[in-house]
This record gives structure tokens, sequence and C-alpha cells, in this order.
């Protein structure tokens, strides 16, 4: 699967006019969630690096009440505008005990990501996900998973024209990762 992703910086006061514009655009709030993020770093290779990501998610829901866990591997970024990139998932029963494995097997954790999510969809499979990132401040991010290489394309047209009628400016948009954001906030510090 490829993961065409565009990720906007926000200020805390634009959220309700971008939540009532999605709105206004046919986009149904989908969910609200809490997501920890504890990512890892590759034996053989800093996937900081080589611009990989392997993670496992634990995911809140706040109103299906429910939790679960994902093991997540992503691949490089594959163009030069946008996060899109190769992303293979799966439920995992216990997020503890698969971090667990994976350090048994060398991977190195990292101090986890933890933001309050809410999702917006719409009937064209586009989702919008406007986070509120500990430490580092609010995005939006605007996804739509295509099967091939051939799709990406048009997936990115259609998130490309979506931010536009939202009144987005493509100067906007960001490629850092939370991860990337977080290294570079720490920094600054």
């Amino acid at each position: 699967m490829i993961e065409v992703e565009l990720k906007v910086r926000l200020e805390k006061d634009e959220i309700p006019n971008l939540t009532r514009n999605l709105e206004n655009l046919g986009f149904k709030k989908y969910t609200k969630i809490e997501e920890i993020d504890t990512y890892f770093n590759g034996i053989d290779r800093d996937f900081r690096k080589t611009d990989e990501a392997l993670r496992v998610r634990k995911s809140v829901d706040f109103y299906k009440k429910y939790i679960n866990y994902y093991l997540t591997y992503k691949g490089p970024k594959i163009d030069d505008k946008s996060k899109t990139r190769e992303e293979y998932q799966v439920i995992v029963n216990d997020g503890d005990v698969t971090k667990v494995i994976l350090e048994k097997l060398g991977f190195k954790p990292l101090p986890p990501i933890k933001k309050i999510r809410e999702i917006y969809k719409n009937s064209e499979d586009i989702t919008v996900s406007i986070d509120e990132v500990e430490g580092i401040g609010y995005f939006a991010e605007f996804e739509k998973t295509v099967k091939s290489e051939s799709e990406r394309e048009e997936a990115m047209k259609d998130l490309m024209n979506l931010i536009k009628s939202l009144n987005i400016s493509e100067k906007r948009l960001v490629r850092l990762s939370y991860l990337e954001l977080r290294d570079i906030h720490e920094k600054e510090r």
C-alpha cells in the first residue's frame, strides 16, 4: 500500500474554521483518538538517515471506547513535495509485548510521541486528521491510501485540490515526520 500524505502546521485558532470548512465540503467527524507512538531505530542502519520508520502505536478511541495496537513499517518518502511512502501495518494483540520482542531483536526504542487526533472522512476515501502533538504543536494531515504507484499521482491531485479548496497555501506543507519535528524542537531548546 502507498500512503499519499500532505501535512500542514496549524495555529490553534485556525482549527475551528478548518473543521467547519471540512464539514461544508462533506467531511464527517469519524472519531477522536489518543495515539502513543514508540519508534524504533534499526539494527544495521539508522532509520532517520534512511528515511524509514518502524513503530508500535497504541491507539485509544474516545468515541468507540477501545484500544488497538499497530506495528507499522514506513519506507522512504517517494517524492519531494509530500510525505508519500510505502506503508505496511498490522494490528497486534499486545503492544507492550511487541515492543519487548523488537528490543530483544536489537531494535532501539526512542521516547514516545503522544498526540490527540480528530479524524474526518469523506466519501472519496480521503482522511483528514487534526493533530495536537505533545511538545510540537498543531497539524492537519491529509491522506489517501492507494494500492499501486499508478494511482499515486491522482491521489496527490485530489489532496492538493482539497487543500486549495480550504485556502491552505502549498508553501505551508511540512514534509517532516513528528519524530523529525520533535528532534528539531529539542535541538532548539
